[in-house]
């Protein structure tokens, strides 16, 4: 055997086991590097190749928001809230079904029998026979039951209720927590301008420090501890910023909007909101979160439903029975063997039946009733203690807010006073000045901002709680006047 068909035999099983490697191989190794792997250079750029160019996704359309927006979006807007009144909707047709069915249960049908073998005849003899029948009409049977009917009936409703406030509760926590991280990046933007202005400041300090350390050196590690603070006063505003972006997507998600949105804030400065007169007597207060607040409507419906269950079975309903009627017409065909003859032939039968377990077992079944009524009760006092609590604390909330925006505003004052006297001795190079002593004072005074921005949100984070759960959303249609000052008092400042 030559060198060459040696190697001729040997070509086939190299071929295959380079199919097989390539064939393995596809998994791991994509189809564009298979391609340059397997072309030599020269090949590849020979080839005419489109260019690939990125698409850039779509730029969402701002959005303009503000406190309004917000409440409106959030109970229109939102998957969850369009899901549950979605199911609302459902539960809502059922109960129309059930209320409108009065008519009884029908069913047409052909029937048809054929008998071999042994029969007894009315004398008891036995007698073998051969014969079939069939009936080739219209055969209708319908059934009435009227505690079946009840049953639907009182089920469906009791479904609307449920999912009434499964709707009521979605929307209640959707709507403030839309409203609450609205409020968080207002504050979390108006906390950024406060680090950028502190930024600014220290940047001055720092350039006054090295012009007088260039005078003293020993004023060197004045310039270090600005430069500190400088930095963490630079991570502080970061920080913030990240807050701002994660507060507005958020945001989005629970306004049912694009998340690539970029808002247009309508209002640009945090400042307090009233929604709801905190100066009431919270006795009036708890009154408006019992009569109308989230949820309790809905219980008190349910409530209602069941009872009323409960009353009927005790009724005359539980004593009547369940009316079957039959009724066929049409051609009948009877005969010996496989023969068969017709006639016309027209039956009709009628049936009153009383299920004897149920009255064995009414007496557990009223009990479970009970069970399920107490159920509800409680269900029903414990929301109203859970509003009560809630409208006690949002109030609380609400007035130590008022106090605690009134002490940071003093706060913000005399820092305000500490840090231009502090500055004008640094400046006018008095005999005891210092860059600590401005940096200590430009420190008082960002922390007493950012406490004031805090007091604030904390305020209408309360204001928005008292106004869910009083109820005012569903009274005002969720578009309340929101009184504040958002669009004309900047933060304070000097």
């Amino acid at each position: 055997m030559s060198h060459v068909d040696a190697h001729r035999r040997l070509r086939w099983p190299m071929w295959c086991l380079g199919f097989l490697f390539l064939t393995a191989g596809c998994h791991s190794i994509p189809p564009a590097e298979m391609l340059h792997r397997s072309r030599p250079p020269e090949v590849i750029h020979a080839q005419h190749q489109l260019p690939v160019v990125p698409t850039a996704p779509a730029k969402a359309k701002p959005v303009p928001i503000a406190l309004d927006t917000v409440l409106r979006l959030a109970q229109d807007q939102n998957g969850q809230v369009r899901l549950a009144r979605m199911r609302l909707d459902d539960a809502t047709d059922d109960h129309e079904w059930a209320r409108k069915h009065w008519m009884p249960d029908l069913s047409i049908g052909f029937g048809a029998a054929r008998h071999d073998g042994g029969i007894q005849d009315f004398e008891g003899n036995l007698l073998r026979s051969h014969y079939s029948n069939a009936i080739a009409g219209l055969e209708l049977t319908g059934k009435y039951d009227w505690k079946e009917i009840l049953y639907r009936r009182v089920e469906a409703e009791r479904r609307v209720w449920q999912q009434m406030g499964e709707l009521s509760k979605l929307t209640s926590e959707n709507l403030l927590d839309a409203a609450s991280t609205y409020v968080g990046m207002l504050a979390a933007r108006s906390g950024v301008a406060v680090s950028i202005e502190t930024e600014i400041r220290l940047r001055d300090l720092l350039e006054q420090t090295n012009k007088l350390a260039k005078i003293e050196p020993g004023l060197q590690v004045e310039v270090s501890r600005t430069e500190t603070e400088l930095m963490a006063q630079t991570v502080l505003t970061v920080k913030l910023r990240e807050a701002g972006k994660s507060s507005a997507a958020k945001l989005a998600y629970l306004l049912g909007l694009d998340p690539c949105c970029e808002f247009i804030v309508v209002d640009k400065h945090l400042a307090p909101i009233s929604l709801v007169d905190e100066k009431q007597p919270v006795q009036i207060l708890v009154e408006q979160a019992l009569a109308r607040g989230p949820g309790v409507r809905e219980l008190e419906g349910l409530l209602h439903t069941v009872e009323a269950a409960r009353n009927t079975n005790y009724g005359l309903v539980h004593w009547m029975p369940s009316i079957e009627i039959a009724v066929s017409d049409g051609g009948f065909g009877a005969g010996p063997g496989r023969s068969m003859d017709w006639t016309n032939r027209f039956d009709s039968a009628v049936r009153l039946r009383w299920n004897l377990n149920e009255f064995s077992q009414s007496r557990h079944k009223r009990r479970q009733a009970d069970a399920n009524i107490q159920q509800v009760q409680l269900s029903y006092q414990d929301l109203k203690a859970k509003l009560t609590m809630g409208v006690q604390e949002a109030r609380d909330a609400t007035h130590s807010g008022h106090e605690q925006i009134r002490l940071a505003q003093q706060h913000i004052r005399f820092a305000e006073e500490s840090f231009k006297l502090s500055d004008q001795r640094l400046k006018q190079n008095i005999k005891g000045r210092s860059s600590s002593e401005v940096l200590l004072a430009l420190r008082t005074l960002g922390g007493a901002r950012l406490e004031y921005i805090q007091a604030v949100r904390d305020l209408n984070r309360a204001q928005l709680r008292l106004f869910v759960l009083v109820g005012a959303s569903e009274a005002k249609n969720a578009e309340p006047e929101v009184r504040s000052e958002h669009r004309r008092t900047p933060l304070p400042r000097e």
